[in-house]
C-alpha cells in the first residue's frame, strides 16, 4: 500500500485538533480535514500545517456522517 487517507472532522477542537493532524502526518498520507463551522481557528490550524481543508455549507444543518461523507469525497 502505498497511501492512506484519512478524514478528520471536527469543529472548535483546538489543542486535539492539532495533535489529531501531527498524529496522522505520515509520509504517504492523504489526509483532509472537514469543518463544521468553527469559529476558533481550526480551518487556520489545518491549513498552516498543509492539510486539505473542507468547509461544509452553513445552510445545511451538520451531522458526523455528512462530515465523514464530504472527506471521502474529497479523497476520491
Amino acid at each position: 500500500m502505498d497511501s492512506i487517507g484519512v478524514v478528520v472532522i471536527g469543529r472548535n477542537e483546538g489543542d486535539r485538533l492539532k495533535s489529531c493532524l501531527q498524529s496522522v502526518m505520515q509520509p504517504g498520507n492523504v489526509v483532509v480535514y472537514v469543518d463544521s463551522g468553527s469559529s476558533d481557528g481550526s480551518v487556520t490550524l489545518a491549513r498552516s500545517l498543509g492539510i486539505a481543508v473542507v468547509e461544509l455549507d452553513l445552510s445545511i444543518p451538520f451531522t458526523a456522517a455528512r462530515a465523514i461523507n464530504a472527506g471521502w469525497e474529497y479523497l476520491l
